[in-house]
């Protein structure tokens, strides 16, 4: 008579040791399912990843370098930089990387083909960038805005080992919230001078 129950219980037991099992995968796969989540949601970065190019070194006077991206977003690197903020001539590819070096992100468009025409893009650019280093200096403080001629496309923001290059008519609201959340992302993600803003 005593095996019956010790078989009952055993049995019991099994049951129980599966439900556990199951809640325990289901869980674990909530848990996956979460974290994975979270990270496209808080840090997956914006923009195509670029290979880091090596050496990573400063360039010798006259000496010159053939990134793997244009514009560049790692490599060889001038030995000067420039200030942040709005330039009305393009910058060297040199002093660009260096400025993605000090945690910098380069937002850059392509120039109309003759200055006499309207360039709606450049004008709402500035006014954008104006208004973010304007109202949120110490978040947007390390922003250059610049002409690039080389672009296919009209738009490209870079930072260290990111770029993302897009088409616009003009800057609409969405075009913003995109740049925006690019330089979000990416302000100071790469920093190893540690170079703080001015």
């Amino acid at each position: 008579m005593a095996r019956p129950r010790r078989r009952e219980r055993l049995s019991e037991f099994q049951r129980r040791l599966r439900r556990w099992r199951m809640l325990g995968l289901v869980a674990l796969g909530l848990l996956v399912l979460a974290g994975w989540g979270a990270y496209q949601l808080w840090w997956s970065k914006p923009g195509i990843a670029i290979p880091i190019q090596q050496p990573i070194y400063a360039l010798r006077a006259g000496e010159t370098v053939q990134y793997n991206s244009l514009p560049p977003t790692s490599g060889p690197y001038a030995r000067a930089g420039v200030g942040w903020g709005i330039h009305d001539a393009p910058l060297p590819h040199e002093i660009q990387v260096h400025m993605l070096r000090r945690g910098g992100v380069l937002v850059q468009y392509r120039p109309v083909e003759s200055p006499a025409l309207p360039d709606p893009v450049a004008e709402g650019l500035k006014r954008l960038i104006g208004r973010l280093r304007t109202f949120e200096p110490d978040k947007y403080c390390k922003v250059i805005l610049a002409p690039y001629a080389l672009l296919d496309q009209k738009i490209a923001l870079t930072a260290w080992g990111r770029l993302d290059t897009f088409d616009a008519e003009e800057i609409t609201p969405q075009i913003e919230e995109r740049i925006r959340y690019f330089l979000d992302r990416l302000i100071d993600a790469y920093n190893p001078e540690r170079v703080t803003c001015p």
